[in-house]
């Protein structure tokens, strides 16, 4: 095994420590782990492993899904197609095809997470990692697996969740099926001034009712419903001015369009994302305008004003493609 003499004397050079302690702790408490560690790692992927366990600050995190990796490998094919595979994983290959995961014009619809990766040893290898549920993980096990197969794949040290081929990538989860709760879109780095819309409807007989997005964009709205009050602030509270498109098309159809293009560009904005990225059990879509996000299976389209919320999330859209 080679010796870690690379080391900075910087953070980096911390976190890189750390890292190496982690790994030879799982070492001498597991000696199949160091049997079959010394057996496959090689240069690529100890940087991989390294890289992927320093992304984290509580050092179990990613120890684990290590020792499961190195631990399964070798079960997976014969002696000859390990050595291959371990062989192209060392030579830097990524083993997912980054223009199907991230396609530069975004997704209309979901597609199988599986067919983004490579044939083979690669295939079973992501399968299994992404069936497990680690105790202690800050990631979903697919996010982590294609972290773990793609030189590509990094952890951002800011903003989005991964750095895909050099972009700036937002990961949702999606849920187990399109009926279960998924991630939330929604810009969580600014906080709702929902006061601000209670406002509105002071007085009113729908002060201190939930507002949904669905309640916007069907039926027309009652005669006395406060209309234009409303809406500008709502506009106020979310993106702290008033949006002339939410104005315009509140009460029809068209809002919930118009809605979710402003929820997806103030996100962005914010978090300085290309795109999102929503990660199921099974599907994945990679989605780059409001448009999309409006055809992503959700199982909530989302609250312009719920006054019992506990947390801002519970207003933003829910997503969920199992």
């Amino acid at each position: 095994m080679r010796s870690f003499e690379f080391l900075i004397e910087n953070d980096e050079a911390k976190v890189k420590q750390r890292v190496i302690r982690a790994l030879e702790k799982k070492k001498a408490e597991d000696p199949i782990f160091d049997k079959t560690y010394k057996m496959i790692v090689g240069p690529a992927i100890e940087t991989r492993i390294e890289n992927y366990i320093g992304a984290h600050k509580d050092p179990d995190i990613g120890t684990e899904e290590m020792a499961f990796l190195i631990r399964t490998i070798p079960d997976l094919g014969n002696t000859e197609e390990i050595k291959q595979f371990v062989e192209r994983w060392n030579k830097g290959q990524s083993l997912i095809n980054i223009k199907d995961l991230i396609p530069d014009t975004g997704m209309t619809s979901p597609a199988p997470l599986i067919s983004v990766v490579d044939e083979g040893i690669a295939k079973e290898l992501f399968l299994e990692l992404s069936r497990q549920n680690f105790s202690k993980s800050d990631a979903g096990p697919a996010e982590a697996a294609l972290a773990i197969m793609s030189n590509d794949i990094t952890y951002a040290k800011e903003g989005g969740d991964l750095i895909i081929n050099g972009k700036k990538i937002e990961v949702k989860g999606g849920g187990k099926s399109v009926q279960s709760g998924g991630g939330r879109i929604y810009n969580d780095r600014a906080k709702i001034n929902q006061d601000l819309i209670a406002e509105s409807l002071k007085g009113t007989p729908y002060e201190g009712k939930n507002i949904s997005v669905v309640n916007a964009s069907g039926a027309p709205l009652p005669d006395d419903f406060p209309k234009d009050e409303f809406i500008k602030a709502v506009s106020r509270g979310w993106f702290g001015e008033v949006r002339p498109n939410l104005v315009k098309t509140f009460g029809t159809p068209e809002f919930r369009v118009e809605w979710n293009k402003a929820l997806f560009d103030d996100y962005a904005e914010a978090a300085g994302h290309e795109g999102i990225l929503i990660i199921g059990s099974n599907n994945y879509q990679y989605i780059v305008n409001g448009e999309q996000l409006v055809k992503v299976p959700q199982t909530s389209k989302g609250a312009l004003f719920y006054p019992k919320s506990r947390q801002t999330r519970d207003l933003g859209i829910q997503v969920s493609i199992g």
